[in-house]
């Protein structure tokens, strides 16, 4: 059975729909900004937080109450609604959204946990309890693009939304469901997660654009946190070309595993992450990879063993990461939408600011290259170990 994608829709740090997403892409836009006090003592951060005004959805009031994860992803879900023109009238529709935090890093459920702790009860917000639970992103998305059938909630870290679309086709392969509504959305930019994440040595305090947040680049000390949200409709060929679709491409496969090692621990092997893109590729030969390369040094390396193992460095590497950052649970779907922009528009994005210190032997696009795009691999690895490979096609009519 051939799934395909119908329609998407994103935001992004200073992109509002798909015309700018792809306009950064082509042009190897930077959205990330060196943040001064943004580290846990003072010390710069490299951040990409979404600083727009949610006009539109604040002027609702019952929108203006919700999580700013909650209101991206609602952006984001209308566009893909409207982008894909389908009408769900007498149609089985499920959506899947992907998160990491969930709406933990919001203002409102940090101020709750302290008055909690400080026993300042009439102080906690009626709202808290639905801040506090990731699947209200789901469902209250959900309510707003008029969804009342399958609505379900991934939560496996960074790998969220690719795993949400694997569960999304199972579905639809099942029959259970005549669309998927799939993405992931996230906010996760807060204290706690800086003070954390520093702990680990993984952010990029008090490096600049240059230095840090760069994959493929032995100088980069950590990643660059940020917020994003993107979804996408997928429908089962035969409906989509039956009502004439717009078809943006075909989701081959999407393959998940876990490390299996302590949450503590970090596997320096990447066994794993090879073993699902071995799987996921199964012998094709994709035209690039839009890799999961994010500036930590293990991963960025996994992904060079990647390469090596199979492919022999001879398959161009790319990540939007050193545009983007790392939107979390977003994350994957924002390199899902760039691999099907690729395949409609022909083109490698690039990985710009690194100078591939470290990783010579890799064939990493540092340059926008417009070529013939008909297949792209995906890699996206996650804390606590999960994994997620996915494969896109040029969708060609048979």
């Amino acid at each position: 059975m051939t799934i395909v994608c119908t329609g998407y829709g994103i935001f992004a740090p200073d992109t509002r729909n798909i015309e700018q997403y792809l306009y950064n892409l082509q042009n190897g836009v930077c959205l990330l900004k060196v943040i001064e006090n943004g580290g846990p003592n003072g010390q710069s951060n490299i951040l990409g937080p979404i600083q727009e005004e949610l006009k539109e959805i604040d002027s609702d009031h019952k929108l203006k109450r919700l999580p700013k994860a909650t209101k991206i992803g609602i952006v984001a879900a209308k566009e893909a609604i409207k982008s894909s023109r389908i009408d769900m009238k007498n149609k089985k529709v499920g959506l899947f959204m992907g998160t990491s935090l969930g709406a933990a890093a919001e203002k409102l459920y940090q101020d709750a946990i302290q008055y909690a702790n400080n026993k300042e009860y009439r102080k906690v917000p009626i709202r808290f309890s639905h801040f506090s639970n990731y699947h209200g992103i789901t469902a209250e998305i959900g309510y707003y693009i008029g969804v009342k059938g399958i609505v379900k909630t991934i939560v496996t870290g960074c790998t969220s939304s690719l795993e949400a679309i694997e569960e999304a086709m199972l579905y639809l392969e099942s029959g259970k469901i005549d669309v998927a509504i799939v993405g992931g959305t996230d906010t996760p930019i807060c204290n706690a997660t800086t003070y954390a994440f520093a702990k680990t040595k993984s952010l990029p305090i008090n490096q600049t654009l240059e230095e840090g947040a760069v994959p493929f680049q032995k100088s980069s000390k950590g990643f660059a946190m940020s917020e994003a949200a993107g979804v996408i409709i997928l429908e089962r060929e035969e409906e989509a070309v039956q009502r004439e679709a717009d078809i943006k491409g075909e989701i081959v496969n999407v393959v998940s595993n876990n490390d299996g090692i302590d949450i503590f621990s970090s596997d320096e092997s990447g066994e794993q992450l090879i073993n699902a893109l071995k799987e996921v590729t199964a012998g094709r030969k994709p035209d690039y990879i839009n890799s999961q390369a994010l500036g930590i040094q293990l991963n960025d390396q996994i992904e060079k063993k990647c390469s090596k193992l199979l492919f022999d460095h001879k398959i161009p590497y790319t990540s939007i990461k050193s545009m983007y950052g790392n939107p979390l649970g977003a994350s994957g779907i924002l390199q899902v939408i760039s691999a099907l922009l690729s395949v409609q528009y022909n083109f490698i994005p690039p990985t710009i600011r690194t100078t591939k210190q470290g990783f010579e032997e890799m064939n990493i696009i540092t340059q926008t290259t417009y070529q013939e795009i008909k297949e792209v691999a995906i890699t996206n690895h996650g804390h606590s170990g999960n994994n997620a490979c996915a494969y896109i096609k040029e969708y060609r009519t048979k």
